[in-house]
């Protein structure tokens, strides 16, 4: 049976326009001194990094003199209400519901704390397509270590040769998919020429069901 396997943030989940809206609420509940834009543009750079979240908040702090116990109330805060604001991107849901239709088996493949990130899946009201999701909160290993990928193809049953692995990271996703046999589905803006470890590139999710459509039966 043929598999897509997705990545979750960047990919299927606006992480920047829902930290953008996680970034206006707690302006209003915690720092409605500052200068709402600055704390609004820092928060996401800070959160748009890959770092543990007792640092973004740190760094926080020291950017805007925050007390030492706001910013840890920030933190708590962030980690039990972000699911409250993330966003998928457009036309995600009709693509899982037409990959579905079409016989497809579907599994994602996530870096991130376990609990945070089925939040973010459960949220965004995904949850019933899949039929694996695997966090490295859950498995101890992160992309682009292949052993998480071989995790998804084997709670699967599938093989790397039937498989699209769909990712936003050259590095994450596209390169170590590419190595173990999967086709890649690149969601980018337009690049020419293509990476070599890119089979595919889209940048809208209106593209996706024509592209996986044109793929040669197994």
């Amino acid at each position: 049976m043929r598999t897509v396997l997705f990545d979750l943030d960047g990919t299927l989940h606006d992480k920047a326009a829902s930290l953008q809206a996680c970034a206006v609420d707690m302006h209003t509940r915690f720092t409605p001194s500052l200068a709402r834009e600055r704390f609004i543009a820092r928060f996401v750079e800070e959160n748009g990094v890959i770092q543990p979240k007792e640092e973004v908040f740190a760094r926080l702090a020291c950017a805007f003199d925050l007390p030492a116990g706001l910013a840890e109330q920030m933190r708590q805060d962030f980690d039990r209400n972000f699911a409250r604001f993330c966003r998928g991107y457009p036309q995600v849901k009709p693509v899982l519901s037409g990959l579905k239709e079409r016989g497809y088996r579907l599994g994602v493949v996530t870096n991130g704390r376990d609990s945070f990130q089925r939040s973010k899946i459960a949220s965004l009201g995904i949850e019933p397509y899949f039929d694996v999701i695997l966090t490295s909160g859950e498995l101890g290993i992160k992309k682009p270590d292949p052993r998480i990928f071989r995790a998804a193809l084997s709670a699967l049953q599938a093989e790397p040769a039937d498989t699209v692995f769909c990712g936003d990271s050259l590095e994450a996703d596209m390169i170590p998919a590419n190595a173990l046999g999967m086709t890649t589905f690149w969601k980018t803006e337009r690049v020419e020429p293509l990476p070599a470890s890119v089979d595919l590139q889209f940048s809208h999710f209106s593209e996706f069901l024509p592209l996986i459509d044109k793929r040669p039966p197994p």
